[in-house]
C-alpha cells in the first residue's frame, strides 16, 4: 500500500475528491464515508474502499489503526496538508480518515415472504431524515429500503444518520415511483401508503406482510397519483393536538408494527 507524498490544495487529485465528496451526485457510482468505525463497518459488510484520505497530522494514528491491516495494496492512500483535509471533510468537526468506496448495488426482491416488508421513501428531502429511515429499517428487520427522489440516501449526512445500516440494508434507488410500485407487487408486496388524516388505523392489523410501506416528503406527502397502484391508505390517529408527525417518527412506529405483526403471526 503505497503512499504518496503529501499533497497540497492545488494537486490534481485533491481536486477530484474535493468534487466527488463536495457533490455526492458527480459520481453516482461513488460515495465517501467518513470515520473509522464506518469505514470497519464497510468492510464487515464486504465492501473494500478504493481511496482512503488522511490529514497529515492523522498519518500516526492511521498507520497504528487495526484498520490499516484490513486494507489490501490495492487501496490509494492520500495524505493531505490538515487545512486541506478540514476544507475537504464533509462535516464541521470531522474524523480524521475519509475513504471512498463503490456504491452497494441493489434490486428490489423478485418475491417477499410472508412476514417480509420494505420501506419506501417517496420525496423525503431531509437527508437526516432518509438515513434514519434507513436505520429504522435495518432495526426492524425491514427487507429492503426504496428511495424514490428527495435526498440521496448516500449523502455524508444521511449515511452518518443511517449509523452504518445503509451498509447493511438494501438500498435500491430509483426515479419513478409508479415502476417502482409496481416493481413491489409484483414480488407480493400489498402496497400500503400513509396519510394524516385518512385511511385505515396503522395499528388495525392492516400492515400485516408482505407488504411496503409508502412515506411521502415532509412537507407534501404523498401525491395521489399512485392511488390506482395502492392497496390500502393507512393513519396514525394523534389524540393531542399536533397536525402530524415527523416522517422518520411515523416510519419508525409503522416499522415497528410491521416488525410486530410479523412476529405475532
Amino acid at each position: 500500500m503505497d503512499r504518496d507524498p503529501v499533497k497540497g490544495p492545488n494537486n490534481r487529485r485533491v481536486a477530484e475528491l474535493r468534487r466527488l465528496i463536495g457533490r455526492p451526485g458527480a459520481n453516482p457510482a461513488e460515495t465517501v464515508l467518513e470515520g473509522e468505525r464506518t469505514i470497519g463497518e464497510a468492510l464487515d459488510a464486504g465492501l473494500r474502499p478504493l481511496t482512503v484520505v488522511v490529514p497529515e497530522r492523522g498519518i500516526g494514528d492511521f498507520d497504528r489503526s487495526p484498520l490499516r491491516s484490513r486494507l489490501d495494496d490495492s487501496v490509494e492512500v492520500v495524505v493531505v496538508r490538515d487545512k486541506v483535509f478540514e476544507r475537504m471533510a464533509p462535516s464541521v468537526t470531522p474524523q480524521p480518515m475519509l475513504a471512498v468506496i463503490e456504491r452497494p448495488a441493489a434490486q428490489v426482491p423478485t418475491s417477499f415472504g410472508v412476514g417480509d416488508f420494505a420501506l419506501v421513501l417517496v420525496g423525503v428531502a431531509d437527508p437526516g431524515n432518509v438515513g434514519t429511515l434507513i436505520r429504522v429499517a435495518d432495526a426492524s428487520g425491514a427487507a429492503c429500503v426504496v428511495v424514490v427522489g428527495g435526498a440521496d440516501p448516500w449523502r455524508p449526512k444521511a449515511v452518518r444518520a443511517s449509523a452504518g445500516s445503509v451498509l447493511r440494508v438494501p438500498v435500491v434507488s430509483g426515479d419513478d415511483v409508479h415502476e417502482m410500485l409496481r416493481r413491489l407487487r409484483g414480488a407480493g408486496a400489498k402496497i400500503v401508503a400513509t396519510d394524516v388524516r385518512e385511511g385505515m388505523p396503522h395499528d388495525s392489523g392492516v400492515l400485516e406482510g408482505p407488504l411496503a410501506i409508502v412515506l411521502g416528503s415532509e412537507s407534501h406527502g404523498l401525491d395521489r397519483s399512485i392511488d390506482s397502484l395502492v392497496d390500502v391508505w393507512v393513519r396514525i390517529d394523534m389524540p393531542g393536538t399536533a397536525e402530524s408527525l415527523n416522517v422518520a417518527m411515523a416510519g419508525t412506529l409503522l416499522a415497528y408494527e410491521a416488525s410486530r405483526s410479523a412476529s405475532s403471526g
